[in-house]
């Protein structure tokens, strides 16, 4: 599990042995249809929120003074009490209706002042309804063609009643009323057919209310019936079994005035259809005929209605489907003379479309073979129609004609058409309408319909985008834009815009929804926070809202959640996961209500329901925990970032109160003592004896959470500090900021309360996330608001004990979820210049250095055919070209910021640095083994080992990213630096193996030294052995400078800074010039071709002191003793190299060559040039001309060791030049940052050329 959310510790102090609760804790949902107040005085902010997925409908709006107690000032500002605004319902519905929050500030930025001089305050009323959504849950099938025989049959034991299913759930319920005059108050629910058929009720409803009729429907989770003897529409909440609303049906006949033609008190009927809830009445204005209205199912507003032309009692019954009315007129058994037409009367004779408002003509047989039809209810999610009829229960699937295709034509569905208000910023609706003839029946208007009332509707409107936006230039002068050009931004093309506007369009690919940007003023251009991509939301959030809309198992449809917000998710699905937890909540609330132990029942089967409530809330938990772990994690902190203020704020609130009323739900349901392990692994100290006052029973249930990531989203606006630790004043205020700088922690006892007081204080300690530029902490808690779900910071109750650099210890006399607020100084913007454009100059020299002194060494071994010579030079040539891959790799990982912008980009990037640093140490280790292996041999062996070198260097890293990419290959890059990373312990893929292969080196390498130390008494004068011992000292000081060199740089790349710079510069140039230094200048061979292409360069320029002739003659003058064959002098020559010479030079390395056969056969060499009889006259031996030039001095150890001294302190004294020169520049802030970078790199190569003039010196 990433880190962001470390949960849950949910323990219980036994202050006492206490047997477990049965009883489940309930919450009550909020009525529908409640009226909210706000108020804010002149100059402050009013804030409208809903919880859930609801949005704001203002009802009313004032902006004035109508009262001389609200908001006190000055007493001359309060005299006008006859102060009000007309238009401030208007200008806040156009604000905030249809958002889920909105916030206004008072004052004449936002409303014209309409009586200057006299102090205002905002007051508004507004409710919280569920939002429309555009797409449909069903599509409309079509026109209703024929109705089936039935497909289903059974016999009920009333003769009239009505049965449905609720077309918003998936599964096979059943509900079942059967209808008994003036005793009707139970709904029976069956889980399925099989269940009815057999008389097994899953459920009884006892209803608040009797009911009128048989014309009950169930929607939504919830049940809808016409009240006894009133005009009242009633819904029900099955899940809560609370009334959730009632409302009047206006003007309505009820109570047998206007029923259906069987009678059965069937005034007010209720239908669903694929548009929502319908309402069938009649009324005296309309002369007994049929009227529909639509109704809001969650408000029970009244969306529309229409007055048709079809007497009521002259309909056996009706149903809607698409949005169209049907009126079925059939026979009764009481009829009489019907006997021989009873087929042609059983059928649908009226249809009304209220789309268009008209009727239509219809004739569709209806069979119905027990003549006495109750109720008809149509389900839009399997098309069939469920009847009632004459104690018989039956199904009749339905038949329709497709759709005709809508070309141009506005489809407004069930919407009259005199309640479209739809507002399009940036296009233009063109609407074709057909003409509709007037009749008799006409739409009558919208009911409880406000001027302002702009809820969305489904409409498909063909749009027809404006011509491109110019942005005009200014009036102060040509190049001053009036206005934003248009940009790429967030994977969405914005248009040019102008200041002070916001623009709207589609969100990015792969979402739904309505992205804004806004083009500010002052300065002019896009917001700094970059788009505001808030309601943009993935296609699963309308599935698992349509899920639990349905009922569907609460920890079934977390654990979902849990998938679904591990990959990449947008801003809106931030702030709706967080709402979908919410009801998620209530579902498992009324869903454990079936698992309570009943007293009647046998033990062992409420012990069963104990288990499975436990463990039914120990699913949901789990799976919430790693949700908000997924919504804190690295990768969603992108998404956060493009919600604006507000609404992350709001988010990280309701986030805190989920996660910790889930606790308190799991905590109710733990049973026999057994509590989840406590993974809680902060200091924090709490009393026994100060939660002892929240016992229950003498047990005390606590909840502790940390959350990582969320201090940065609760807003520190309106904060209490404590005296003295302010912002300050003037210019600093513009400099500072309070900001959360700590992880939130959280600790309650006590569901539903915000704050719970102790005895004693509760202490703990936070760390501190950031060091510089911080100072003055508080402690702080966070203070929400049960009203609106926000909140704001306070130190109330909380106090400071001690405080360092790096940690705060706090202490509070009440349980709160907990941070550390610092004040943050931004430092002067051109000393932040220059150490930017100093870290990375700084780091990109040495690796500079670095690169060229590997090509110079790889060059060098190429040209010299070493590298397939002997096993050690193979070893060399690869851990050089790794080294040298990683340098250049690290240069690539380095920019980032350009390469986060391709995300698989730079998780290659980060894979090969991976496998490179991988390899380096690998092919150290090698070198360490291929030391041991050469001190146990007496001479080097002639079997190559070469293949399981390079078996050994490259699989073994090769299998360690293979492994680490299979198991997590998202830890491959993050958003500071292509690397692996480091928040999940995926680093450890890299440290692991890295930490074995340098033990294993040392290992080595310290066993080498030890056996050569042992065995250098018996080989006191063996070369061999020195070199040997040399090479180890060597490769030993390589491994540490290597460690020690990327250890550095990795840090560095994780968190740029110039100290950092400087010290892996410097090692990055050392372990450069080291590499160098030990196989390019103390290697004789190599040293001695380098020369012989200097004196070659040399010879071929012109001199006019020697030339070809010249030379020839002074030879022709010699003694000619010796010179007397050419042919002699060549075979010596021949016989020379082929035996002393090519031996020299067989190694790369200096320290091989110098082996006892070799200074044999150089003592030869020796010989002959000492030997007196071959000397001449002159005593200058022609053999000196042959031989000394394939003759070396023997390797002195004491002579290489005192020279390495001289070039590493040299080096050193490079490096301190240039530490000292960054420095001074760096001290210096009158030059420019380009001149500052030009002096660095003129120091360092003069740095650089007094080296290679000192060395040419000695």
């Amino acid at each position: 599990m990433d880190a962001s959310l470390w949960f849950v510790g949910v323990c219980a102090l036994a202050l006492a042995h206490v047997a477990p609760s049965g009883q489940a804790m309930s919450r009550a949902a909020m009525p529908f249809g409640l009226l909210r107040r706000e108020l804010a005085c002149e100059g402050y902010p009013i804030e409208l929120r809903c919880p859930g997925s609801d949005v704001v409908m203002v009802e009313t709006a004032n902006y004035g003074r109508t009262d001389d107690k609200i908001c006190d000032a000055d007493p001359f500002q309060m005299e006008n009490t006859q102060c009000y605004l007309p238009d401030a319902l208007k200008i806040m519905s156009q604000r905030c209706n249809n958002r889920t929050q909105c916030v206004v500030v008072a004052g004449v930025d936002v409303f014209p002042d309409p009586c200057p001089g006299t102090y205002k305050y905002l007051e508004i009323q507004y409710e919280c309804v569920p939002y429309k959504v555009d797409q449909k849950v069903f599509v409309c099938p079509g026109s209703l063609l024929s109705i089936q025989p039935a497909s289903s049959l059974l016999e009920a034991e009333h003769q009239s009643g009505a049965w449905c299913k609720d077309p918003l759930q998936a599964g096979d319920r059943l509900y079942v009323m059967p209808w008994t005059p003036y005793r009707t108050e139970v709904l029976y629910e069956y889980a399925s057919w099989d269940d009815y058929r057999q008389n097994r009720v899953t459920t009884t409803y006892k209803l608040p209310s009797r009911v009128d009729g048989t014309g009950f429907v169930v929607y939504d989770g919830a049940v809808f019936y016409n009240k006894e003897r009133t005009r009242n529409l009633v819904k029900y909440d099955l899940r809560t079994r609370i009334k959730s609303g009632e409302a009047v049906v206006v003007n309505a006949n009820y109570h047998d005035t206007s029923p259906y033609r069987w009678g059965g008190k069937s005034d007010i009927d209720l239908a669903v259809d694929e548009n929502g809830l319908w309402v069938i009445y009649s009324t005296e204005a309309n002369n007994g005929r049929i009227v529909v209205s639509q109704v809001n199912p969650y408000t029970l507003r009244f969306e529309g209605t229409w007055a048709t032309g079809f007497d009521k009692r002259g309909a056996s019954n009706a149903f809607m489907a698409c949005g169209v009315l049907y009126a079925v007129r059939s026979v009764f058994q009481d009829d009489e003379g019907q006997a021989d037409g009873r087929a042609g009367s059983n059928m649908v004779v009226y249809a009304y479309d209220t789309s268009r408002g008209q009727e239509l003509p219809v004739q569709i047989p209806f069979p119905n073979p027990y003549q006495y039809i109750s109720s008809i209810d149509y389900n839009p999610r399997d098309n069939q129609l469920y009847v009632w009829n004459n104690y018989y229960v039956l199904r009749y699937p339905l038949q329709f004609t497709p759709p005709p295709p809508t070309k141009g034509l506005l489809n407004t569905s069930s919407w009259p058409l005199s309640s479209l208000m739809t507002t399009v910023r940036s296009y233009t609706a063109t609407v074709a309408l057909t003409p509709v003839r007037p009749s008799a029946s006409h739409p009558i208007g919208v009911i409880n319909r406000g001027p302002f009332d702009q809820r969305p509707i489904t409409a498909m409107v063909p749009l027809t985008p404006r011509p491109p936006l110019r942005v005009p230039l200014a009036p102060g002068g040509p190049g001053q834009v009036g206005g934003c050009e248009s940009r790429v931004a967030r994977g969405v093309q914005w248009p040019p815009t102008l200041k002070g506007e916001t623009v709207e369009r589609p969100c990015p690919k792969g979402s739904l929804g309505i992205a804004s940007y806004q083009c500010m003023s002052s300065p002019v251009g896009w917001n700094s926070r970059g788009p505001d991509l808030s309601n943009c939301t993935s296609p699963w959030v309308s599935q698992i809202a349509q899920k639990i809309k349905s009922g569907e198992n609460a920890a079934n449809i977390a654990g979902e959640l849990v998938n679904l917000t591990r990959g990449r998710i947008y801003a809106g699905d931030v702030s709706m996961s967080v709402k979908l937890i919410e009801q998620l909540l209530d579902i498992l609330d009324s869903q454990l209500q079936a698992l309570r132990p009943a007293n009647k029942e046998p033990a062992a089967r409420n012990y069963n329901k104990l288990q499975k409530r436990e463990r039914t809330c120990k699913n949901y938990v789990q799976a919430v925990v790693q949700t908000v772990d997924n919504l804190l994690g690295l990768e969603a902190l992108e998404s956060w970032a493009d919600m604006s203020s507000v609404e992350q704020s709001h988010s990280a609130s309701l986030l805190l109160d989920a996660v910790e009323k889930g606790a308190f739900l799991l905590a109710n349901n733990l049973y026999e003592g057994r509590f989840t392990r406590l993974l809680f692994s902060l200091i924090l100290q709490i009393s026994a004896l100060a939660l002892q006052q929240y016992s229950n029973n003498g047990q005390v249930k606590l909840v502790l959470s940390l959350y990582k990531n969320l201090g940065s989203f609760l807003t520190t606006q309106n904060s209490t500090l404590r005296l003295g630790l302010g912002l300050g004043q003037g210019s600093e205020v513009r400099r500072r900021s309070l900001v959360v700088n700590s992880h939130v922690i959280s600790a309650s006892v006590h569901r539903g309360s915000n704050r719970v007081y102790l005895t004693e204080p509760v202490i703990f300690t936070l760390r501190h996330l950031k060091l510089e530029n911080h100072f003055g902490p508080n402690c702080s808690f966070w203070n929400a608001s049960g009203v609106s779900g926000s909140g704001r910071w306070s130190t109330q109750g909380c106090r400071l004990l001690h405080t360092n650099n790096t940690h705060t210890t706090c202490a509070c006399n009440h349980l709160s979820s907990y941070a550390v607020l610092m004040t943050y100084q931004q430092p002067a913007v051109s000393n932040t210049q220059h150490t930017s454009i100093l870290v990375y100059v700084v780091s990109w020299v040495g690796i500079s250095v670095a690169v060229l002194c590997l090509s110079t060494c790889l060059t060098t071994l190429c040209c010299q055919g070493a590298p397939w010579h002997t096993d050690h030079s193979t070893i060399h040539c690869n851990l050089w070209a790794n080294l040298l891959v990683t340098e250049l790799l690290f240069l690539v990982g380095d920019l980032h910021e350009y390469l986060n912008r391709l995300c698989v980009l730079c998780s290659i990037t980060a894979g090969l640095l991976h496998f490179s640093l991988l390899s380096v140490f690998c092919w150290l280790c090698l070198e360490g083994v291929e030391l041991y292996l050469l001190q146990r041999e007496v001479f080097e062996g002639r079997n190559s080992r070469r293949k399981y070198f390079y078996l050994c260097g490259y699989s073994v890293p090769g299998l360690v990213v293979a492994v680490s990419a299979a198991i997590d290959f998202r830890g491959y890059g993050s958003k500071t630096a292509c690397w692996l990373r480091t928040d999940n312990y995926f680093i450890w893929s890299f440290l692991g193996p890295v930490a074995v292969i340098i033990t294993l080196n040392l290992v080595v390498l310290v066993m080498t030294l030890h056996k050569m130390h042992s065995t250098a008494a018996l080989k006191p004068d063996s070369s061999r052995h020195d070199n040997l011992r040399a090479w180890a000292v060597g490769s030993l000081t390589l491994l540490f400078l290597q460690s020690v060199t990327w250890s550095s740089g990795l840090m560095f790349l994780l968190s740029p800074s110039l100290l950092l710079a400087y010290l892996f510069s410097s090692l990055n140039t050392a372990q450069g010039l080291l590499i160098t230094i030990l196989h390019c200048t103390l290697a004789r061979k190599v040293s001695k071709d380098y020369g012989r292409c200097l004196r070659l360069s040399q010879c071929c320029a012109p001199s006019s002191s020697s030339s070809p002739d010249s030379v020839k003659g002074a030879a022709l003058r010699s003694n000619s003793r010796y010179t007397s064959s050419q042919s002699r002098r060549s075979r010596i020559r021949r016989m020379w190299n082929d035996t002393v010479r090519r031996q020299t030079e067989s190694s790369f390395i200096a320290a091989d060559v110098n082996n006892t056969p070799t200074l044999n056969r150089a003592a030869l060499g020796n010989h002959f040039l000492t030997n007196q009889v071959l000397q001449t006259h002159t005593g200058a031996s022609p053999y000196d001309t042959m031989l000394a030039q394939g003759y070396n001095q023997p390797f002195t150890s004491t002579g290489t060791s005192y020279y390495s001294c001289q070039i590493i302190l040299l080096y050193m004294c490079s490096l301190l030049l240039l530490s000292l020169t960054v420095f001074l520049f760096m001290c210096t802030n009158k030059t420019s940052s380009s001149q500052i970078t030009m002096d660095i790199i003129s120091s360092f190569g003069h740095s650089l050329f007094v080296i290679y003039q000192l060395l040419s010196g000695i």
